[in-house]
């Protein structure tokens, strides 16, 4: 567990191999994260939340400067529409779209 969002990869490093799943605790977590996570080399970025939230996100990142390609290589919603309901479900859902972009078929 982290105290902060606002340096998430203080001791991490990422490039073009990471797989970035973004799920915090609400709208401002998720901003926080995605803001660092854009500036940095990923194979994946994916943020759990509804349309409405994200747009909000996306709202706030433009306004810092973000443009429209950056949002782009976000997935969300995340994973494959399988209709998942439970977490679990959910988690499998996710896993697969990562695998279908690892294996190059993205939509993205």
């Amino acid at each position: 567990m982290i105290d902060s969002f606002l340096d998430v990869y203080q001791d991490m490093e990422t490039d073009e191999n990471s797989y970035i799943v973004i799920v915090t605790r609400g709208h401002s977590g998720d901003y926080d994260v995605l803001k660092q996570t854009l500036k940095r080399a990923t194979a994946y970025i994916g943020m759990i939340g509804s349309r409405n939230k994200v747009a909000e996100v996306y709202r706030m990142l433009r306004e810092d400067g973000f443009k429209q390609e950056d949002l782009d290589r976000v997935y969300s919603p995340i994973g494959l529409n399988i209709f998942a309901e439970t977490p679990e479900e959910i988690a499998v859902s996710i896993a697969g779209e990562m695998i279908k972009v690892r294996a190059g078929h993205g939509e993205k």
